[in-house]
């Protein structure tokens, strides 16, 4: 056989593995799984929509308005996911989301400081606040999931989306308490639709 017979057949044969592939994998669920917030605070009220359609991809969609006499002032505030579904007091709940019970990170809320949430999974990027104080929110997280898992916010003990009066300034260790957002000015529940 000559050389350019053997060539020939060698990258014909490199691709037969690819002819019987149609499509490539997306990670598309069967079932997008779908949750909610209803979100309030002392003047200021909103709804958060969260879907999961593709593995490990959380959609938010976010909308809040706030009174003229509320904290929902314009600029940028902190938005996180919090680690329990309880929102009344806004304390009640916890500290940021970073691993669930089923033992992700055990450490989480416990220490304070970076050790409170080494990980920053419930961290999303800050909220914009018009001069009407109207804000909206639309971003993908790879942090959490809906879907059943270590990273899941829909384990046993619920999440909460938490707003805060000031932005968070993504620094490993604030020099102060309110460097990663302050105080928190309204919350909602996570629910499963």
């Amino acid at each position: 056989m000559n050389r350019t017979l053997v060539g020939t057949a060698l990258v014909a044969a490199a691709f037969v593995p690819l002819v019987g592939c149609s499509s490539y994998y997306t990670g598309k669920q069967e079932k997008a799984v779908h949750a909610k917030a209803v979100i309030a605070g002392p003047g200021i009220t909103g709804e958060a929509e969260l879907y999961e359609k593709y593995e490990g991809r959380v959609m938010i969609r976010l909308k809040l308005n706030g009174t003229p006499d509320s904290k929902l002032t314009p600029g940028r505030h902190a938005i996180h996911i919090h680690e329990t579904g309880i929102c009344e007091p806004f304390s009640a709940a916890k500290g940021h989301f970073d691993g669930n019970e089923y033992g992700a990170n055990p450490q989480a809320n416990i220490s304070p400081g970076l050790a409170n949430h080494p990980y920053h999974l419930g961290d999303l990027q800050n909220l914009s606040v018009d001069n009407e104080r109207k804000g909206s929110l639309y971003t993908v997280t790879s942090r959490v999931t809906l879907s059943e898992g270590l990273n899941t916010i829909l384990d046993m003990d619920g999440s909460a989306l938490v707003i805060h009066e000031y932005e968070d300034k993504y620094v490993p260790d604030p020099p102060t308490k309110d460097g990663p957002g302050g105080p928190r000015i309204a919350c909602g529940v996570i629910v499963k639709e």
